[in-house]
């Protein structure tokens, strides 16, 4: 017999899709906490979504894709080892379907993608259970099944969240389906936002990069020039021609180069520059100089926001410098 629901007796409709995530640290009270507590009994139920449940066989042509997309290739060595032993044993482990909600006789995937990538290449059915879910408690399944799984990179992960958002769910849902914290978020966010997705899909899974190479590929491509380089360089025949697992470290490095290269050709003048990053790299901050010009430059998410902050203080800002000035010269 088949196990209830256990996201029977949740109320979906109390998460809304316009709350704001609340900041590890800060007290929640009210809405917030229920909010909160509802998507981390969701993220703790997901596990038990396939206990019990009868599995079924059905033809791939029957199902279509989740609505948002986690994976950015599926040919590297792991897929071809998953085809190679459910060719050999068959498929051992279901996936999660539901059905669809615009044609009766079709269903979503939730997760099992490569698995049914796999049944549609061999030409078999495809083993799945099937639940009735709504799209947060489908996002957040496949989110910690990819977790739990962890066979999705640093580059991937960034690109699911970023497609959940544009989906509509809330950051709280995002953080609960990849089961990270409000500052690996914000790093993902700041990687998505600022590597041009034409890039991205010519990278691809890029499953040996982690975070700290990605920011750095970001920092190197908030440079106007650089993004073009990067560009430009990704679309060639020989860079599309690369294995996908040594395209990641031939754009690096080619960047890299070019940058030094650059700065070794650039005249000396009366121009200098300077820039900084926020410690949660949410903030970027670049500023030319010349004798009588100062061109300042702010990029990344905070940017507008402190740019309002700053703007509504320059008055304070300028008479504090007015008076070191003062204090300077009277020493």
């Amino acid at each position: 017999m088949a196990r209830d629901n256990p996201f029977a007796k949740l109320d979906i409709a109390s998460i809304s899709t316009d709350k704001s995530p609340v900041k590890p640290g800060y007290a929640m009270t009210g809405a917030a906490k229920t909010v909160v507590r509802s998507i981390e009994d969701l993220a703790e139920n997901t596990k038990k979504l396939m206990e019990g449940e009868v599995v079924v066989e059905l033809d791939p042509r029957l199902l279509d894709v989740s609505f948002v997309a986690d994976r950015l290739s599926d040919e590297g060595e792991e897929y071809q080892e998953l085809k190679q032993a459910i060719k050999e044993s068959g498929q051992t482990t279901p996936i999660l379907v539901r059905p669809s909600s615009y044609d009766s006789q079709r269903f979503m995937v939730v997760f099992g993608h490569r698995r049914l990538k796999v049944a549609k290449e061999l030409g078999i059915s495809v083993k799945a259970v099937v639940k009735k879910l709504d799209d947060i408690t489908s996002a957040i399944a496949q989110g910690q099944e990819n977790s739990a799984r962890s066979n999705l990179s640093f580059i991937e992960r960034a690109y699911f969240a970023q497609n959940l958002l544009a989906s509509n769910m809330t950051k709280d849902v995002v953080r609960s389906s990849l089961a990270i914290d409000e500052a690996m978020l914000s790093k993902m966010l700041g990687v998505v936002e600022v590597v041009p997705a034409a890039i991205i899909k010519a990278l691809g899974a890029s499953k040996k990069i982690g975070r700290d190479k990605w920011l750095s590929l970001r920092q190197l491509l908030l440079v106007p020039a650089l993004l073009k380089v990067a560009t430009e360089f990704t679309e060639t025949a020989g860079f599309v021609e690369l294995a996908e697992e040594k395209r990641f470290d031939e754009l690096h490095d080619y960047l890299k180069r070019y940058k030094v290269k650059s700065a070794a050709k650039k005249p000396k003048g009366n121009a200098s520059g300077r820039d900084w990053t926020s410690s949660d790299s949410s903030l970027n901050f670049v500023m030319n100089t010349k004798s009588k010009k100062v061109a300042i430059e702010l990029s990344n998410v905070e940017a507008k926001p402190f740019s309002d902050w700053l703007s509504g203080r320059m008055d304070r800002l300028y008479d504090e410098y007015k008076r070191s000035k003062t204090e300077r010269n009277g020493d």
